[in-house]
This record gives structure tokens, C-alpha cells and sequence, in this order.
């Protein structure tokens, strides 16, 4: 007979925006609670819509242009700290000229759905690859045409995701985590639902790894732990090939390392000839040669 407990199936909806930078920033804890858990977590992206119109940063009165001005200064100072603290490659140098349409998320949410519909596979490494423009390397996504560049990258038809961006083809699928959204009362991204057997246990807001433990730990009553990861060469690996390309924090919180451990494991990575490093401002990425 099967135990109740043993039925029970962990679960993570994880409501998150193109454009979030928090959820960008708690890319490294998400991925780590997603390698040790493995197949004992059931994963899935809600996409919401941080902004949907350049009103939202300009107003629409005659003081338009200065209102964007003054919340450009502070997204920028905002950013700046943040990005500090989080240690995710980041690059502020575009921020400082960017328009408001560049700060709009709702086309890059409905091209995570579009890209969904295309493959659902391709869809979350096309979402890291859209922070990533964004963040670390400084580009804008605001036109269709740059999102379908970006989409060339990865094994898809390009012209196919270039009509379903033009046209309300994904709208269905944004407009369902937007429904979800609503219904959990997700007011800020990045939130988690998390459900085990009939509770649910909701997280809002960047949270580092052991807040994250906790919050399961308290979710499923101590069943299940997360843990920590033990390093090896092996298990970096095994990373790298999950995620194809990891900032050098992904990589230390993945393995809780110290700055001396974490240099050490990424020159065990490179000496493989199977890998180098990407520069970003004072931080770098991870890639496969």
C-alpha cells in the first residue's frame, strides 16, 4: 500500500516578469532548489506582466517627460544597489539613456508564451537569455524585431514566432498566468506558490537559499528538504549541462562556496577545454566552448 505522504508531490508555481530584476536575481536560488530536488519538485513558469504602458513611468499630463526622468534616476540608483548586493552580472550603462518603451515588460511576456507554444523546452532558456540581454549585456528587446533575433539563437522557426509576435496568437497564454496571477493575489514578482498534498505556502519578494529552505521545509511539514550540494567537478558539470551557462554566483550558491573555492572550481571547469569565461562588468559567465 502506498503511504499518503509518498503520494504527496511537491510543487512550485513560480510567478515571475521578463523584466523583474529581483527574479533575475534570484535565478542562482531557484536553480540550486531545482537540482536537488530533481524529480522529487513538479516546476512550472507563471508569466505576469510587470508593465503594460509607457503611462505607467510618464504619466499623462504635460509633465510627462520630467515624471520619466525622475523614476529613470531612481531605477537607476535602485539598480545599482540591488545589483551590488546580488552579484548577478549586470550593466546599468543603457539604463541611463533607455526610453520608456524599454521598460515595458508586455512584449516580452507574451514572447515567453509565444516561444512556449513554439516549445515549451526552449521557452525558460529563452526567458534567462531575454534577462540576460537586458541585465548583463545591455540590450533593448522593446521591438519585435530584436526579439526575433534573440529567437534565432535556438533551434525554432524564427518567422514563425515573428507572425505569432505580430498577431494575438499567444495572447490565450498570457492571459491564463495573468487569470493565475489574479487568483493567488500576486501583487509583485517574484512569487512562489508552493503546494504540498492540500497546503499552500505562498513566498513573495527575492529570498535568498536558506529562506527558500525554510519556506518547503515549513510547506511540507520537514518532509522534504532541499539540503545543500556537495562539490565535485562531477556535480559542476552535471550543472553546467542542466542550465548550459552560469554566472559565477549561480555557481557558489549552488555549491556554497567562499571566493577561494569558487575561483578553484571554475579553473576545475575550464582546465576541461570543455568550457570558458564570459566577462560582464566586474562579474562573468560560465559557457560551453
Amino acid at each position: 500500500m502506498v503511504s499518503q505522504a509518498s503520494e504527496k508531490k511537491l510543487k512550485i508555481a513560480h510567478f515571475t516578469d521578463p523584466l523583474c530584476f529581483w527574479c533575475y536575481a534570484m535565478e542562482p536560488e531557484m536553480r540550486k532548489i531545482r537540482m536537488l530536488l530533481d524529480d522529487r519538485l513538479e516546476y512550472r513558469i507563471v508569466m505576469g506582466v510587470l508593465s503594460s504602458d509607457v503611462h505607467e513611468f510618464t504619466g499623462i499630463d504635460e509633465w510627462s517627460e520630467m515624471n520619466y526622468s525622475f523614476f529613470r534616476i531612481e531605477l537607476i540608483e535602485h539598480l545599482a544597489k540591488s545589483a551590488e548586493r546580488v552579484g548577478m552580472p549586470f550593466s546599468i550603462d543603457h539604463l541611463r539613456a533607455c526610453s520608456p518603451e524599454e521598460l515595458v515588460s508586455l512584449p516580452l511576456s507574451k514572447a515567453y508564451c509565444a516561444m512556449k507554444m513554439l516549445d515549451e523546452d526552449v521557452a525558460e532558456a529563452y526567458l534567462r537569455r531575454m534577462r540576460e540581454c537586458v541585465y548583463a549585456e545591455g540590450h533593448s528587446l522593446s521591438t519585435v524585431e530584436r526579439l526575433v533575433e534573440l529567437a534565432r539563437e535556438f533551434p525554432v522557426d524564427a518567422e514563425r514566432f515573428r507572425t505569432m509576435l505580430e498577431t494575438d496568437e499567444a495572447l490565450p497564454v498570457l492571459l491564463e498566468g495573468i487569470g493565475e496571477c489574479r487568483t493567488y493575489n500576486v501583487m509583485s514578482f517574484p512569487t512562489l506558490l508552493i503546494q504540498y498534498g492540500e497546503g499552500r505556502f505562498i513566498v513573495s519578494g527575492y529570498c535568498e537559499y536558506p529562506q527558500l529552505r525554510r519556506a518547503i521545509l515549513f510547506a511540507t511539514g520537514g518532509e522534504i528538504d532541499p539540503g545543500e550540494a556537495e562539490y565535485s567537478i562531477d556535480a559542476l558539470e552535471a550543472y553546467m549541462k542542466r542550465f548550459g551557462k552560469a554566472a559565477e554566483r549561480e555557481i557558489k550558491i549552488m555549491f556554497s562556496l567562499d571566493d577561494n573555492q569558487l575561483a578553484d572550481a571554475v579553473m576545475d571547469l575550464v582546465s576541461t577545454g570543455r568550457y570558458t569565461t564570459q566577462s560582464c562588468q566586474s562579474s562573468f559567465f560560465v559557457v560551453p566552448r
